[in-house]
């Protein structure tokens, strides 16, 4: 059973069991008010009739007539028509309660007894054929004979008025009901409508289509709902995504470290097997030592930075408080000692950071590498560090050189990415070192930034935290 349905059910089965009640108590108090009033009214007449009988019994005794049975039925008879509006109906019984007189039918199927037993102040009601009869009992001492009169009032219209609220009150109910149970349906249909947006959504997530949102403008819960379900829906595309980048690059990993170590190893292999089966003069001896080496020497250095990027974690990093324009100057020192035709320029800000110099140093080597490996124009490679409004402390390289596509520029920091793989392996590439600079950053809560225009030139910079103003 759907929502709506239990939704509609519900509402229908509260509806009908609080107007059953509510009505029963109406019906029901009205018409014991009506008892109430009726029986008050009636208890005044017959207090007043029985008066009259009295009086009447008194004076024939005092004028010294015998009171018989027919005497009085005569002063009944002459009572009801003295009266304006008349007993209506009666009935006497002598002191063995058999019936002498009656002008009600159906009284012979009558248990007399059990009413005259009551207290002559109290009635009961009974019903004869379509009739019902408020019934007051009187009971008088006449000649040493117990006589009792019954009077019995119509009370016929109080359950007909009972009859007829509860007839209105069933058709009245009947199109309360109809009128609910459509406002009740059209609403829950509303209601769930968003739910049933949401269940359809989450199967069409379920079956791959993690781009699916569900659009529900409501401020109620379900809007709220809708929002944190768009909210996980986006979270989930986005681990699946960063599933599949991974994958993907680890894919892309696997191909090119292989194709790094196939090409070299081949060729070495190749060169190798010269050697060892035939006699070669001195210039091709010479060549082919001279290419195993530095194709070692370039696998050599490729396994160290695999072995750094792979061993990086923020277990084994202590931070330490560095002068930067110290450790800056110590690193372009060294550059400039290795590669005398790069003019390396530093414009470095005095300033304390947090880090680890062992892992930064690499970050600044690899990026001057990089920079003096684009074959800058000016044979100039600029380092710059700068204090920022913020606090941190910003470190850029700038050369003038070949630049990065555009649309390499969000690829260059993954593993074995290389913009241009001839040019790479000329200057021993091995398309790890941005990957390594970006884990390393990472490591120290910052990031690598690259702006690059082809053929104009490069800037890479990234940002460190502020330390302690006296070094560790």
């Amino acid at each position: 059973m759907k929502i709506w349905e239990k939704f509609v059910l519900f509402s229908v089965t509260t509806i009908s069991i609080v107007l059953a009640f509510s009505r029963y108590y109406i019906v029901k108090n009205n018409f014991l008010n009506s008892i109430e009033n009726t029986s008050r009214q009636n208890s005044n007449r017959h207090i007043l009739e029985k008066y009259m009988f009295e009086e009447n019994i008194v004076k024939s005794i005092q004028d010294g007539e015998e009171i018989t049975d027919d005497k009085v039925i005569g002063y009944m008879k002459s009572l009801d028509d003295y009266m304006d509006v008349g007993i209506e109906l009666f009935a006497i019984y002598n002191e063995n309660f058999e019936n002498i007189y009656s002008n009600i039918d159906g009284i012979d199927d009558f248990d007399i007894e059990e009413v005259l037993k009551q207290n002559s102040n109290s009635y009961c009601l009974r019903t004869f054929g379509n009739k019902h009869y408020m019934i007051f009992p009187s009971n008088w001492n006449i000649n040493n004979k117990e006589i009792y009169i019954v009077n019995f009032y119509d009370a016929s219209s109080i359950y007909e008025e009972k009859d007829r609220q509860m007839k209105t009150i069933f058709i009245t109910d009947i199109v309360i009901l109809t009128v609910s149970v459509i406002a009740v349906f059209i609403f829950s249909i509303y209601l769930s409508r968003p739910i049933e947006k949401l269940n359809k959504t989450s199967k069409e997530i379920a079956s791959g289509k993690f781009n699916k949102r569900v659009k529900i403008k409501s401020k109620d819960e379900i809007g709220e709902l809708s929002e944190s379900f768009n909210m996980m829906a986006e979270e989930v595309e986005s681990k699946i995504n960063e599933l599949n980048l991974q994958v993907k690059q680890k894919n892309d990993f696997i191909n090119a470290f292989t194709h790094e170590l196939k090409t070299p190893m081949t060729a070495m292999v190749g060169y190798s097997d010269l050697l060892r089966l035939k006699k070669v003069d001195e210039e091709v001896s010479k060549t082919a030592l001279n290419y195993i080496y530095q194709e070692t020497k370039r696998l050599e250095g490729l396994a160290q930075k695999l072995m750094k990027l792979m061993s990086l974690t923020d277990e084994n990093i202590e931070f330490a408080n560095i002068n930067i324009s110290e450790f800056l100057e110590k690193v372009v020192k060294a550059e400039r000692n290795l590669f005398s035709n790069i003019n390396f320029e530093l414009e470095a800000e005095n300033y304390i950071v947090k880090g680890d110099r062992e892992l930064l140093e690499s970050v600044l080597r690899n990026l001057i590498e990089n920079s003096k490996n684009s074959k800058p124009k000016d044979n100039k490679v600029l380092i710059k560090g700068k204090i920022l409004e913020s606090g941190k402390y910003r470190i850029s390289v700038i050369d003038k050189g070949r630049g990065i596509p555009k649309e390499h520029i969000d690829r260059v920091t993954e593993d074995f990415y290389m913009v241009d793989k001839s040019r790479s392996r000329e200057n021993n590439g091995s398309g790890i070192g941005l990957s390594l600079v970006k884990k390393i950053l990472n490591l120290h809560n910052s990031n690598i930034f690259i702006e690059s225009i082809e053929n104009i030139g490069t800037t890479v910079y990234f940002e460190l935290e502020e330390g302690k103003n006296s070094e560790n």
